[in-house]
């Protein structure tokens, strides 16, 4: 039987892409990459049995289990996750946000009202908004396209950096879930293979279109930036995050 399985059309998923792809589970799997947002309508909609889903969506879903001892997470700094502008934040009149994973929407909210203590507006977005911020503007923009602006932006705010200074604690962006029918077997050799490709970075991403962006910076992204275990610490932060964003 073949399972369906989304991971996430980031650099950041490239270690268990090369994983699943150099373990004998890969056969057996139908592999597919996805935006964050619309993994979770997938496994919502039944189209997907096995995904990398942002954790602020974990409370709408079913019939799961978060089975891997792997996520998509960061100690301090991601770099990923940002908020661009030309204007301090405490500043700005509107902040445009990233359609790309509710995760990040609701970290910035949270953070806008308990750490930064300011209420912009904040303006939903298409397609290429990131080249269209004004003055009077900030930006949250979060995967691969963030990259770039680090040096065209005046102001940098990252997000994961501002959850530690807040918290002291580490934060999670997405996990794996499976549906629950899923075999154990099956969810022991997807876990193998991500850990394969974790320990394995250097080849991954040799096996990888980069799009432009300077190869030793996704080098050290991947081996400095983002933290690949879902540890004791993470589960903490995540479940502290998941009870606050309640109340937004």
């Amino acid at each position: 039987m073949t399972n369906r399985i989304s991971i996430v059309s980031y650099l950041n998923s490239v270690p268990f892409i090369y994983g699943i792809k150099n373990h004998t589970i890969y056969k057996n799997l139908d592999l597919s990459l996805h935006i964050p947002s619309v993994s979770v309508k997938k496994f919502l909609n039944n189209e997907i049995d096995i995904g990398l889903v942002p954790v602020a969506a974990i409370n709408k879903l079913q019939n799961f289990n978060i089975f891997s001892n792997y996520c998509i997470g960061s100690n301090g700094k991601v770099d990923t996750v940002c908020v661009f502008s030309d204007t301090p934040i405490y500043d700005v009149e509107e902040i445009l946000i990233d359609y790309h994973s509710i995760t990040s929407v609701n970290l910035l909210k949270l953070l806008l009202k308990d750490f930064y203590k300011i209420n912009p507006n904040l303006k939903k977005t298409t397609d290429g908004f990131e080249k269209k911020i004004s003055i009077s503007q900030a930006a949250l923009v979060i995967g691969d396209k963030a990259f770039n602006l680090h040096k065209k932006h005046k102001y940098v705010y990252d997000l994961s950096e501002a959850w530690f200074k807040m918290t002291g604690l580490p934060f999670v962006f997405a996990c794996w879930i499976a549906k629950k029918e899923i075999s154990q077997n099956i969810l022991d050799d997807i876990n193998t293979s991500f850990l394969y490709g974790i320990n394995n970075i250097d080849c991954a991403l040799k096996t990888n279109s980069i799009n432009n962006i300077d190869y030793r910076t996704v080098k050290f992204y991947l081996k400095n930036r983002i933290c690949y275990n879902f540890d004791n610490q993470k589960k903490k932060a995540m479940a502290i995050f998941l009870e606050q964003i309640t109340d937004l």
